[in-house]
């Protein structure tokens, strides 16, 4: 274990010195938050939402845990194509250990990622528990996980074509997005809308957070399903990302 905790610290040190990028995805959000989400909370005046701008919020929350979650698989192509995989395979550690390194930095990012937004967030909805708050962080971390191992998986795909890998992220960004709960309530979807946004993780995920944080079960899908889907979701591709990094990484071209 102190192998790997020492990886993650000799691969996250670089992005620390200073964390510009973490700050401004902070100002980023603050901005998000105090100048649109005040906006169009003045807009949204459906009685079964109540006040969009902790919806809104608890959205930001979850494209960023989906977008630090693709960072991680990203992470892993830009090791390969900068000639640190080659480094990170010729030390003496086993294909898992490097697996759970690279999880392990994603969770760690993502950590910092979340610790203003989430603070801020928690701040605005109010009235909250030590458990509700708990919860809410591990259901975080939970979705993280597993789309970075959903992205770890698609990652292979770029050691045979970078422009075909980051084609499939990009367009599958958009639609798990777009065609999901994060933004706006499953009850006002419309049909077909309501139809793919019933296979997007990011649905679950955000409607689960707000059923933790006390948001009007009406508006949301059933928690249990919730539950289901995300841990179905983290333990395939986790599973998946952990067979490939045993089967494929070898010989993987760098360039």
């Amino acid at each position: 274990m102190s192998n790997i905790v020492r990886l993650v610290w000799f691969d996250l040190k670089p992005d620390l010195k200073p964390p510009v990028w973490i700050i401004m995805e902070w100002v980023v959000f603050l901005v998000q938050v105090g100048v649109y989400g005040a906006i169009i909370t003045q807009l949204v005046n459906n009685p079964l939402v109540g006040d969009y701008r902790q919806f809104f919020a608890v959205g930001l929350l979850i494209m960023i845990t989906f977008d630090m979650g693709s960072h991680t698989g990203r992470h892993f192509v830009e090791h390969a194509h900068e000639g640190r995989l080659p480094y990170l395979l010729s030390l003496p550690i086993s294909r898992t250990q490097l697996f759970l390194t690279i999880a392990l930095q994603g969770g760690a990012e993502l950590a910092l990622m979340l610790a203003v937004p989430l603070t801020i967030t928690l701040l605005i909805i109010g009235n909250l528990t030590l458990v509700s708050v708990a919860a809410c962080v591990l259901t975080l971390f939970w979705l993280g996980f597993g789309v970075a191992g959903l992205m770890l998986a698609l990652s292979f795909i770029a050691f045979k074509s970078s422009d075909l890998y980051t084609a499939i992220v990009t367009g599958l960004s958009a639609i798990i997005i777009r065609f999901s709960t994060v933004l706006y309530p499953f009850i006002v979807l419309p049909p077909q809308y309501a139809s793919a946004a019933a296979f997007s993780p990011l649905t679950y995920g955000s409607d689960l957070v707000r059923f933790i944080l006390g948001f009007d079960p009406g508006i949301l899908l059933n928690p249990y399903y919730a539950v289901v889907v995300l841990t179905a979701l983290a333990v395939s591709t986790l599973g998946l990302g952990a067979v490939l990094v045993q089967r494929l990484v070898e010989g993987v071209k760098s360039a």
